[in-house]
């Protein structure tokens, strides 16, 4: 395999082996299917003088079910290399042709081998056209019967790769319905009152959006939240309307059957959006309070523990 590497990039290098590899785990059913196809081979080239058309026919069917068998225990051998394959890049059309490849390798072989025992054994006259219309059926052999097993295999390829897509930044990696956003407040709101460096300013639902505006104190803010603490003040109150302090807004858009999208910046209002390090780090803070959310206290996560 080392050859293969020096010749061949990475990616073709890859599809080879697996298509390789895989017929040569399947060698007694590779074997025979390459032995049916050499024989069918054998048989048309001499049809006049060794065959019947039905023993013809009989012999055809039988190697085209057997083919079709092996396309799909090689479909099933490479169910774990398919993520690979999807991890490198390759594409489902691609993956869709390398399960016509391999069975076509094989019924190659098998035509190979016919010619040949057909040069070696001949039983009248070899003829150019016979031999033309064997490679024909050989060929059709290697196609047709791995055609169904291939779509599944592509459609496999299909879901992994939409399994891979990336989120962006500003996407949630869970999955929520609108008429969950009031439990998903107060679930921030909750979280949120336990930290010290915050102060809630508004936190409200509406149109499938949560609105959230918060003041970062930050360790001048937690020193001067304790001192007014001491003295009998509400901190909350009196913090949450000092405009030194910087703002942080935050929207999270939640759509049925769509990942929530999360949109955070720092100033007074959308005409002032400012993308800093408090707002970049607060987006971060909320986007896994929301994966919390789901994971204790959303209603997926209940039906999975009934279940």
């Amino acid at each position: 395999m080392g050859l293969m590497d020096e010749v061949l990039d990475p990616k073709s290098s890859t599809i080879l082996r697996i298509a390789l590899g895989k017929i040569t785990q399947r060698i007694p059913l590779t074997l025979c299917t390459v032995l049916s196809v050499a024989l069918v081979t054998y048989a048309f080239i001499f049809v006049e003088v060794a065959v019947e058309g039905l023993s013809l026919a009989s012999i055809l069917l039988l190697t085209f079910f057997l083919a079709i068998t092996m396309s799909f225990a090689l479909e099933y051998d490479s169910k774990d290399e398919l993520m690979v394959l999807i991890n490198l890049g390759v594409s489902p059309s691609d993956i869709f042709k390398l399960g016509i490849f391999r069975v076509l390798i094989i019924s190659f072989m098998g035509y190979l081998i016919g010619v040949l025992v057909s040069l070696i054994w001949p039983l009248s006259g070899i003829k150019n056209v016979m031999l033309f219309y064997s490679f024909l059926i050989a060929t059709a052999l290697g196609i047709i019967p791995p055609i169904y097993s291939s779509l599944r295999s592509m459609r496999v390829s299909l879901l992994g790769r939409a399994a891979f897509k990336p989120l962006t930044e500003n996407e949630v990696p869970v999955a929520l319905s609108p008429s969950e956003l009031v439990e998903v407040r107060e679930f921030i709101k909750e979280r949120l009152k336990d930290r010290q460096d915050i102060t809630i300013v508004d936190c409200s639902v509406g149109n499938g959006t949560l609105n959230l505006v918060c003041r970062y104190l930050g360790d001048f803010g937690r020193e001067t939240f304790a001192l007014l603490a001491t003295v009998g003040v509400n901190p909350d109150e009196a913090l949450r309307n000092d405009d030194t302090l910087p703002a942080v807004r935050l929207r999270v858009r939640i759509e049925e059957g769509k990942n929530p999208v999360i949109e955070c910046w720092e100033g007074r209002d959308e005409k002032h959006k400012k993308r800093s390090a408090i707002s970049l780090s607060f987006q971060s803070l909320v986007r896994q309070l929301l994966i919390e959310y789901k994971v204790y206290r959303g209603k997926l996560r209940g039906i999975e523990y009934r279940t």
